[in-house]
């Protein structure tokens, strides 16, 4: 019995050596890598993984959630001004928050045949997983900014504040000549060109990722 014992304690302390960043509870701030592994900004500095993004939303499983990319993708238009989405329009301010369904949003304009025509998701990755948050999402990510800042700094990733502005584009539309968009101060808009905020105005873009 006692070699029995031995020998699971060996095997767990394998396991252990192998595997010791994989998280059993995941949260916000934590560091995704590549191959859906999750560790602590205390633990990456000695983990040997590739981070690819930072945790801003961690689901009821403490497990699953969504991860921002590690860099802005640049500045884009969001896509013509006069060229509607087969997307929902959210026409208001509190149908617009509860809007979480980025995925779907980008994978609607990819199927439709629409992608070359929006800057915004044409610069995704979504062959890998990337895509264009939902405002909602985007609200999620900056109710948690300080976390996900210091974790950017920690892997060597590129902060938001460092833009000064900080207006990225979401993937909800508001109109066929609008979309959603968050701006430094945190505030939703769907302003008309006069200052900028049609879909063919530049901003920035940062996609996220499911795990």
């Amino acid at each position: 019995m006692r070699k029995i014992a031995i020998r699971h304690l060996m095997t767990a302390l394998l396991i252990a050596v192998a595997a010791p960043f994989v998280k059993a509870q995941v949260h916000v701030g934590d560091i995704l890598c590549e191959g859906d592994v999750v560790v602590s900004p205390a633990g990456f500095a000695i983990a040997e993984h590739n981070p690819i993004g930072v945790v801003f939303y961690v689901d009821a499983t403490r497990q699953h959630g969504w991860a921002v990319g590690l860099n802005d993708l640049g500045e884009y238009a969001w896509g013509p001004n006069w060229l509607d989405t087969p997307l929902r329009n959210f026409t208001g301010l509190q149908q617009a928050v509860n809007d979480y369904n980025g995925y779907s949003h980008t994978k609607t304009i990819i199927e439709a045949g629409f992608a070359i025509e929006f800057p915004a998701i044409d610069s995704l990755h979504f062959e890998n997983g990337w895509y264009l948050p939902a405002i909602g999402q985007l609200k999620r990510l900056y109710a948690n900014m300080e976390k996900v800042e210091a974790s950017l700094s920690e892997v060597g990733g590129s902060t938001f504040s460092s833009n000064g502005e900080w207006e990225y584009w979401s993937s909800t539309e508001y109109s066929l000549c609008n979309a959603w968009f968050i701006d430094y101060l945190g505030k939703l808009h769907y302003k008309d060109v006069t200052y900028n905020g049609s879909k063919d105005g530049r901003r920035f873009v940062r996609a996220v990722i499911n795990f």
